[in-house]
């Protein structure tokens, strides 16, 4: 891209600094004439984690390309699901659009073209509140250059002020859509199910995760994500240093060519065969997952075995 991109784009950092430099190193072929950069302070009971902190937040100091850079760095560390819509609230005060990236949601090139032109396109349409980057459901063909769900994703992604507006960091939320039977208009039995036992568990523990306030915030508001039609962001940030993702399991994150010019649906409407897809929607059910574990140990056996 020769000339420097026009939407501002916020970047999420904490502790990890050769991810920091490594999307550091990614923006400054794109060089974003703004750039926001969101930070947690270090916590205390963390061994070494205040150098690391500081160690990051030194990369922002002198970005290497002429740039608008904006911090929002918390002395004391807030917590993933506090920091996010902080920060996040922070950038719409100032922004009308923005592409969020947190420091491990690695983007390809195309993901940078692909969410400016969608921002774009769907600017003034209310049924969209989001764009991911992201799309793991490889045994699922989007016929255009993306689809609609009522599920968000956030590694990668972008969105507008409006669309934030409509973020709830409480309950109240999530009991409303259950009342007045949204949930049960949005999903299915089983998939319901599946959704309710995993908010309420966040709710009793007395602090939803902020992507889940996000979900239920755009089901509320009756607002759809727009996902691509293949996977533009690599999550790097797996291992024992991970806020959450620590296990890889069988994420491969490969990204793939995006067609432009981009063939949009011509109707903003909720693809609703891309739930069944979702392995984060459809869990296997317990005597599934127990047959599998018995599978794999079965295997590990028959291989010693055979030495």
């Amino acid at each position: 891209m020769k000339e420097q991109y026009s939407v501002p784009v916020v970047l999420i950092v904490f502790n990890r600094p050769g991810l920091a430099e490594k999307m550091l190193e990614c923006l400054k072929l794109l060089k974003p004439k703004r750039l926001f950069v969101i930070s947690d302070g270090p916590r205390e009971k963390v061994p070494g984690e205040k150098e690391k902190v500081e160690q990051v937040r030194g990369l922002f100091k002198n970005v290497p390309w002429p740039c608008e850079v904006q911090r929002n760095y918390a002395e004391k560390n807030m917590g993933c699901d506090d920091r996010v819509p902080s920060g996040l609230n922070w950038v719409f005060s100032q922004v009308e659009r923005a592409v969020i990236l947190e420091d491990d949601c690695i983007p390809s090139p195309q993901f940078f073209n692909y969410a400016q032109e969608m921002l774009e396109l769907y600017a003034e349409d209310s049924r969209v509140m989001m764009i991911a980057g992201s799309n793991h459901m490889q045994q699922y063909s989007i016929e255009k250059s993306c689809c609609f769900t009522a599920r968000v994703y956030t590694w990668g992604w972008a969105t507008w002020r409006r669309a934030w507006e409509h973020y709830c960091e409480d309950d109240r939320e999530w009991k409303r859509i259950q009342e007045n039977g949204t949930l049960k208009n949005v999903y299915s039995i089983r998939t319901r199910y599946y959704v309710r036992k995993e908010f309420d568990h966040y709710f009793r523990r007395g602090k939803c995760p902020w992507d889940y306030l996000w979900w239920i915030s755009c089901m509320g508001a009756g607002g759809l994500c727009a996902v691509p039609k293949v996977n533009l962001i690599t999550n790097e940030g797996f291992g024992e240093d991970a806020t959450h993702t620590r296990s890889r399991g069988d994420y491969r994150g490969e990204t793939f060519p995006m067609k432009f010019p981009l063939d949009c649906p011509g109707e903003v409407k909720r693809d609703r065969k891309i739930d069944r897809y979702d392995r984060g929607l459809n869990p296997p059910w317990k005597i599934v997952r127990a047959f599998r574990k018995l599978q794999r140990m079965f295997g590990r056996q028959a291989q010693e075995t055979d030495r």
